[in-house]
């Protein structure tokens, strides 16, 4: 009884320790975007600055950040629509579906999830510049909107929907995607949500290839934003991390507002 107590003591405390490790830049992110430059390095973490909102306002008042959000929110959004739209059919295709080619297909995917952008990013730029979707919105969300990770996610799952369901429906009349989106997809909205939030939390993130297809600040991403604002020799620390809590604001609440189907279908998927 009292090692069973002692290791569940030591468990939390274990747990309590990363909570804390976790949430230590966060609270310096956010303690210093009210502070001066010179307060960062020399106040107490909790202190409270004497910038206040200064470095909010000073922030926005020299870049378009808010045009930058819409433009990261833009992509974010079409690339999770797409992703969980195009990773539904081809993992209903490899789940429920037997042809003499799937193997190898499945095979091609599973090589694919490991190679990185970094390594087709060259070919990738050379085709969208060869469309003319150079300086677009197309050019900027569609190259990298599908993700064949949401096709394991979603094979994985699909795999211990029991076939009966499948054939009473189609015995009823309905046709492949209406089956797909009518009656697999509500079952599976765990890990709908699983993939929407790794989509989102990887498009609003991606620096790569924002970069390299716009040149106009127009069109440029929150990252991209980021990065041009604290570039040079005069660093203001407490306007950076200002814009940085403003970057992760979205990200935050996506993920907290979708946090109990995430937590189900990570759990989901993993035991599957």
């Amino acid at each position: 009884m009292a090692s069973s107590s002692f290791q569940r003591f030591a468990a939390f405390a274990i747990l309590g320790l990363a909570v804390l490790l976790t949430l230590y830049p966060v609270a310096w992110m956010l303690s210093a975007s009210f502070k001066t430059s010179q307060e960062i390095f020399t106040t107490p973490l909790l202190s409270v600055g004497a910038a206040g909102l200064s470095n909010y306002t000073s922030a926005f008042a020299e870049r378009p950040f808010f045009l930058y959000l819409l433009n990261s929110v833009l992509a974010s959004a079409v690339s999770v629509v797409l992703t969980v739209l195009l990773s539904a059919l081809g993992a209903y295709s490899f789940a429920k579906f037997r042809y003499r080619l799937a193997p190898v297909f499945w095979i091609v995917v599973l090589i694919s999830v490991m190679i990185p952008l970094e390594a087709i990013v060259i070919p990738l730029f050379l085709q969208v510049h060869a469309f003319g979707w150079t300086n677009t919105y197309a050019g900027l969300i569609l190259p990298t909107a599908f993700n064949v990770v949401g096709i394991f996610i979603f094979r994985q799952t699909m795999i211990s929907i029991p076939d009966a369901y499948i054939e009473a429906a189609r015995i009823d009349g309905a046709g492949e995607l209406r089956i797909l989106f009518s009656i697999i997809m509500p079952m599976i909205l765990p890990t709908i949500v699983v993939v929407s939030v790794l989509t989102f939390n990887l498009t609003w993130n991606s620096y790569l290839w924002p970069l390299i297809v716009t040149s106009d600040d127009t069109l440029r991403t929150l990252p991209l934003g980021m990065a041009a604002f604290q570039a040079g020799f005069n660093t203001q620390y407490g306007q950076v991390m200002a814009v940085s809590v403003f970057g992760a604001l979205p990200t935050a609440i996506f993920f907290l507002s979708l946090q109990r189907y995430f937590v189900e279908g990570a759990i989901a998927t993993g035991v599957k």
